[in-house]
């Protein structure tokens, strides 16, 4: 089966675009988590690079992107000077627009909004591109989608009514699903996207759902650390594999945060935290990690 990555843009100390009281970062984990939640109810191969509002920097970013997936949808709203609004869809300028002017033509069609442009942009050079999401993601074909002009008040305004932010990401989901040859079914966009924070704890407790709350309260929120005598792999993503290996930690050394704990083939990872909000997965076995 193919693969998708959802890329909620920005994210923790990094807000984005900013205007009328909202942030890009938050507009964007929205969008992603929603996107999420109904691709595995289609039955899609799909992750995202966060889930929730932690700081990723553009090395941990590709990290989770590169050669991982068929395609990235990389979730954004623009910003420019209160003046210019419209969807735009952004692609390599070593892929086609193909897709990306299936997607952008289907969100016009669904949500009304206008139409800017579809356009790739390369490095002075003209052999690079320009956005790293598209330049170091290896064969992952990466879209950024620019759902509106955040500063722009009648996108804004567009973007703060339930139905039609769902109507926007309804338009993604359904072209991506023909893309993927996956099966779509249709959702009535008079259903309300829950808040930011109702999708993100659903999600989240779903993937938790093996485990009671007791077992869940007896690391969650504790600091991680390596025992082990030589280097601890820690990984991008739950995974055993060498080519998901990001780091070591040494002994002694430690994450300051646990999200929860994850089951990973026949064993168990932490999900953790590092203090700048980047997220990372470690063995759970006691004989390797002390949780304290």
């Amino acid at each position: 089966m193919k693969r998708l990555i959802i890329d909620p843009g920005h994210g923790g100390t990094d807000p984005g675009a900013t205007a009328f009281g909202q942030k890009e970062k938050d507009w964007t984990l929205k969008m992603s988590l929603y996107q999420y939640k109904r691709f595995k109810e289609l039955g899609v191969n799909v992750e995202m690079t966060r889930y929730e509002d932690s700081t990723l920097n553009p090395v941990a970013r590709i990290s989770r992107v590169k050669n991982r997936a068929d395609i990235c949808i990389s979730n954004h709203f623009n910003a420019f000077n209160g003046s210019a609004r419209g969807l735009e869809v952004i692609h390599s300028i070593h892929a086609s627009p193909r897709f990306s002017q299936i997607v952008a033509d289907n969100l016009v069609r669904q949500t009304g909004l206008p139409f800017r442009r579809v356009f790739s942009r390369s490095l002075p050079n003209k052999k690079h591109d320009y956005y790293f999401m598209h330049r170091l993601t290896g064969s992952t074909q990466t879209l950024i989608i620019e759902y509106g002009f955040i500063d722009h008040p009648l996108d804004n305004q567009y973007f703060k009514h339930d139905s039609q932010f769902l109507r926007a990401a309804e338009a993604v989901i359904e072209s991506v699903c023909i893309e993927l040859g996956v099966t779509y079914l249709a959702k009535q966009v008079t259903t309300q996207v829950p808040s930011l924070q109702v999708v993100q704890k659903k999600t989240l407790r779903n993937e938790d759902k093996k485990e009671s709350d007791s077992k869940r309260n007896s690391y969650v929120g504790k600091i991680l650390q390596s025992v082990h005598k030589g280097q601890l792999r820690f990984y991008s993503r739950p995974s055993w594999k060498d080519e998901d290996v990001f780091g070591y930690m040494t002994e002694g050394q430690v994450f300051p945060l646990i999200n929860k704990k994850v089951r990973v083939g026949k064993g168990d990872q932490y999900q953790v935290q590092n203090r700048r909000g980047e997220v990372y997965y470690v063995t759970a076995h006691p004989e390797f990690v002390l949780v304290k």
